[in-house]
């Protein structure tokens, strides 16, 4: 397993030897604000731009006095938001063809860089020019690193897993199908982006193409301006080294099934809006026919990306109780206490319908299996919106332990829990 990985596990002594104080007074910005003289576009006055707020925008404000508090259409470790969201417009009629942030909170985006033969499709192994939309996400990881410390590293790779599966929803509202792409030169566009060690790109996600576009696009113009993604800055050493230890590989365009066909484009626009992660469930049974309808495909898909799906089943109507792995039970048995004490004994490991364990083997290819856990993650929260069950994602469990009760030698990515 990565170092990183191995030097940010949990266990049953570590979570209380390493327990510190957090004053949330201090907590770092989780918007990043170009300056007022870049030319910004109100997303709601362009019809070109419908439903895309879907991909991160605000969907509740909670107001205390110490401040303002905003809920997103992506859930986020700790509600800290460490994903920043670039979107490369091209050839699309009334929009000039540029580089933009995303703001959500303005609901607006913001034009950083204007393009004719430049473009981010430069820093992509195959270099063709790409009509439409795309993605590229990054992670402020100090906003995440300000609560976690060192093991904020893996919660910035599922945070960017959801984040991406919110834009591949939105687009799939849109009506278009997705490719992501995580072989890319990240130090090269980091510094193209005019990013410092304080922003980190770890993926780019765009419209998948209908024709080949041969056409070879070049480096960007010039060096996009720097600015501060946060209002201050505590650097991570061994964030910044962990993530430049594992950010290059070589990998293929990934392109994504179609997890929501069939399902209404209106159905699945509120889905994403009403999405939340819940805090308790109530310990009641889901229908087996709704468990198949979550998970269908996900398994196949996780496997052939390199990451298998344990999970504790304790509460599927006609199905047995036991842990299953991929979709087959492994062993039968009652497992709702022992989840609840894995995933740092809280109750929603053991009161769920089911909690799904996402692991991977893969080393070279860490970061890519991690993103993608948590984007299964976000395609099983929007799932189980669909049939109104409760999610939630849990990052924080005891590693070894989990490893020995799955009885695998896979590094443990991710819990998931859903249920009523």
């Amino acid at each position: 397993m990565p170092l990183f990985h191995q030097q940010t596990k949990h266990s049953y002594i570590s979570v209380r030897k390493n327990a510190f104080f957090l004053d949330w007074r201090t907590q770092p910005k989780s918007f990043k604000t170009y300056p007022h003289f870049f030319h910004r576009f109100k997303i709601d006055s362009y019809p070109q731009l419908k439903h895309f707020n879907l991909i991160s925008g605000i969907t509740f404000e909670k107001h205390y006095p110490e401040g303002d508090y905003y809920l997103r259409t992506v859930p986020s470790a700790g509600g800290l938001y460490p994903c920043e969201v670039y979107t490369q417009i091209r050839d699309t009629k009334g929009i000039i063809s540029g580089i933009y942030h995303y703001e959500p909170k303005e609901s607006q985006l913001t034009l950083i860089h204007e393009i004719e033969k430049d473009g981010i499709e430069s820093y992509l192994k195959e270099s063709n020019r790409i009509k439409g939309l795309s993605f590229v996400v990054s992670s402020v990881y100090f906003r995440s690193s300000w609560k976690y410390n060192d093991r904020a590293i893996r919660y910035i790779l599922l945070d960017t897993g959801h984040q991406l599966a919110s834009i591949y929803s939105s687009l799939a509202v849109m009506g278009k199908e997705s490719q992501i792409e995580f072989d890319f030169d990240k130090k090269e566009l980091n510094e193209a982006f005019g990013f410092r060690s304080d922003e980190l790109s770890l993926a780019i996600i765009k419209e998948k193409q209908d024709i080949e576009s041969p056409k070879t696009i070049t480096p960007l113009k010039q060096k996009l301006a720097y600015v501060s993604p946060s209002d201050y800055l505590e650097s991570n050493k061994f964030i910044e080294d962990a993530y430049n230890s594992s950010a290059i590989y070589s990998d293929e365009t990934l392109s994504l099934p179609q997890f929501f066909l069939n399902i209404p484009k209106e159905q699945l626009k509120n889905a994403i809006l009403n999405r939340r992660s819940i805090r308790a469930f109530r310990g009641e049974m889901i229908e087996a026919e709704s468990f198949h309808t979550i998970t269908r495909d996900i398994f196949e898909f996780a496997s052939s990306v390199g990451i298998n799906i344990y999970y504790t089943l304790h509460r599927v109507e006609g199905v047995t109780n036991g842990l299953y792995k991929n979709g087959t039970l492994q062993k039968a048995g009652e497992f709702q206490e022992k989840s609840k004490y894995l995933s740092l004994e809280q109750k929603l490991g053991g009161d769920s319908a089911v909690t799904f364990y996402f692991t991977s083997a893969e080393v070279t290819k860490y970061q890519k299996t991690t993103i993608l856990s948590g984007f299964i993650a976000h395609i099983i929260y929007l799932r189980c919106e669909l049939l109104s069950i409760g999610c939630s994602g849990i990052g924080a469990y005891y590693d070894d332990e989990s490893k020995q009760f799955l009885e695998t030698s896979d590094n443990i990515l991710y819990l998931l829990a859903i249920g009523r």
